[in-house]
């Protein structure tokens, strides 16, 4: 490459040299300007060595940037899921208390089958499902989508731990379910909410 841009740089130089002379050059003549040639040639390959370099180093500095920001897009999934995860509701374990039986709650599950929910997210605390002490606070993984019991209304749903564990947090669940809510004071068993975690 080198080879071919100092080659055309002679061309470019010369040719106009000889084009344009009005009278043949002297040996002496011809030897300054070969010299003036030479001279701007080395300068022209000390430059062009020069970007070269500069290039590679801006390779490099772009290659760890792209690594950093690989880092980083790692990390935000892992703060956006750490984040979910503390989203979730708490359960204080009371006397009498099995994973079945908190699940079966209404302001849990309403469903005492979905008990392993609650055994997957506390992992870190139950060995054995079948034993579960008092005074254990436990998370309570939320839904993504809910369906309307008899008795409830949008405040109360956002209330359990499964939802919002906060029952000023109703409008969320209107605002993502207006197709189906025409009037948030009126629900009906058995409609289906999405319930959104953003």
């Amino acid at each position: 490459m080198k080879k071919i841009v100092s080659t055309c740089l002679v061309l470019f130089l010369l040719v106009p040299a000889f084009m344009f002379a009005e009278d043949k050059l002297t040996e002496e003549q011809a030897q300054v300007e070969l010299l003036a040639l030479q001279q701007q040639i080395a300068e022209a390959e000390a430059k062009i060595s020069e970007l070269v370099s500069d290039v590679e180093a801006l390779r490099s500095e772009v290659a760890g940037l792209e690594t950093t920001r690989d880092g980083l897009a790692a990390k935000l999934d892992e703060l956006k899921e750490t984040w979910g995860i503390c989203q979730y509701g708490r359960y204080k374990v009371v006397e009498g208390d099995w994973l079945s039986k908190i699940a079966g709650m209404r302001e849990v599950y309403h469903a005492g089958a979905k008990w392993p929910m609650i055994f997957e997210a506390n992992k870190d605390k139950i060995n054995n499902p079948n034993l579960i002490y008092p005074g254990w606070v436990l998370m309570i993984p939320y839904l993504e989508d809910y369906s309307v019991i008899p008795g409830d209304c949008l405040t109360l749903i956002a209330s359990y731990y499964s939802i919002y564990s906060n029952s000023r947090r109703w409008p969320e669940i209107y605002e993502a379910n207006k197709d189906k809510i025409k009037d948030p004071d009126w629900i009906y068993p058995r409609q289906e909410f999405v319930i959104p975690h953003d």
